[in-house]
């Protein structure tokens, strides 16, 4: 992977875990920095989208004791459906891309 890649082995990312209720509105989110997700990235099937910058997975009742875990304070509740997800998180706020006619060397996460 390119050196020059900023989200290479998961840098400059952040998970958000989204909580949405029956009605559809988001109930509870907050974001996971990459050492709370490295604790708990195991429990998912990833395949090739290993950061999880591809889209949203599910997070099942038998994923949320290991979040807790990682995740002080963290309380799940029963009526409420949660998905994580990564997105972009560089420090200066802006949006990378590769260069004209450069291939990025892995996801490019969309804006």
């Amino acid at each position: 992977m390119s050196s020059d890649y900023p989200f290479a082995d998961g840098y400059n990312l952040v998970w958000d875990l989204t909580g949405f209720g029956a009605d559809e509105e988001i109930a509870q989110s907050l974001s996971l920095d990459r050492d709370q997700f490295l604790e708990i990235r195991h429990l998912f099937v990833l395949g090739d989208d290993p950061w999880m910058v591809a889209g949203e997975y599910h997070v099942g009742p038998g994923i949320w004791p290991h979040l807790c875990r990682a995740v002080p304070g963290l309380v799940f509740q029963r009526d409420v459906d949660y998905f994580l997800g990564a997105r972009q998180a560089l420090p200066d706020g802006r949006f990378w891309r590769p260069a004209p006619g450069v291939t990025s060397p892995g996801p490019v996460p969309p804006p």
